[in-house]
């Protein structure tokens, strides 16, 4: 009886958690808020869950192994994202940014600082610790990564790959070289945001990372017949 008792509690205080990260968001909830919604006290919260992170993460890999996608609106939701019918809005409002009939420095650039902007925030990497726990279970790894980040690649790779064929970039594997370009994003920034020691960044420090990274990657990548036409068209000076 005691251990029914104690599963039936446990059920509902992930339901009351449910209800009010998809409310408030995983930020602003309190477990003084899921103890009020079920009449419990915190102190009983914290016998079945030692934080709100380990309540969200539990709940997290419930939602992925029961309902699939249902889990990444959950998830967008909670932190702060719309979410869209497969990327957030935020993703879809990045991606569309590649717009591969403009000037290639100036879009990788535009595309850079936008997703550093949004992206690089204590509510994402929030989220994304959760989502590496969660991730313990191949399985839901497998799921997050692609219904998330993978599909967000493949519309980078898609935009690389049109520059290619069209001679902007030199032959190269698309899927390496949407990669590579988001290491070079990434690379300064991303480490110490996500062990919670830097988790917001300046304007000026965004520009700084962004020029550096496109300036890297169109040296590797731009074609040679690309880099002659930049330069051509560069005033002399002397």
């Amino acid at each position: 009886m005691a251990r029914m008792k104690a599963e039936a509690r446990h059920e509902a205080i992930l339901a009351a958690a449910k209800e009010v990260f998809q409310e408030v968001g995983f930020d602003r909830a309190s477990m003084d808020q899921i103890a009020a919604r079920i009449g419990s006290s915190k102190a009983t919260l914290y016998r079945y869950f030692a934080t709100k992170e380990a309540l969200f993460q539990e709940l997290v890999s419930r939602m992925a192994i029961e309902f699939g996608g249902d889990a990444m609106s959950f998830l967008y939701k909670s932190i702060g994202m719309g979410a869209g019918a497969e990327l957030p809005k935020e993703a879809m409002d990045t991606l569309s940014l590649l717009d591969p009939a403009r000037d290639v420095e100036l879009t990788l650039k535009e595309f850079g600082r936008h997703a550093l902007t949004y992206f690089h925030t204590p509510q994402r990497f929030a989220a994304t610790r959760m989502l590496i726990a969660a991730a313990a279970d191949p399985e839901i790894g497998r799921m997050f990564y692609e219904r998330g980040s993978l599909r967000a690649m493949k519309l980078t790779e898609e935009y690389f790959a049109g520059l290619i064929e069209a001679g902007r970039l030199r032959k190269s594997d698309p899927v390496v070289v949407a990669r590579h370009f988001r290491g070079l994003l990434e690379s300064e920034v991303h480490e110490a945001g996500l062990f919670n020691v830097s988790t917001t960044l300046s304007e000026k420090h965004i520009t700084e990372v962004v020029d550096r990274a496109v300036d890297v990657f169109l040296r590797a990548y731009r074609s040679a017949s690309a880099a002659g036409s930049t330069r051509s068209t560069r005033p002399r000076t002397g």
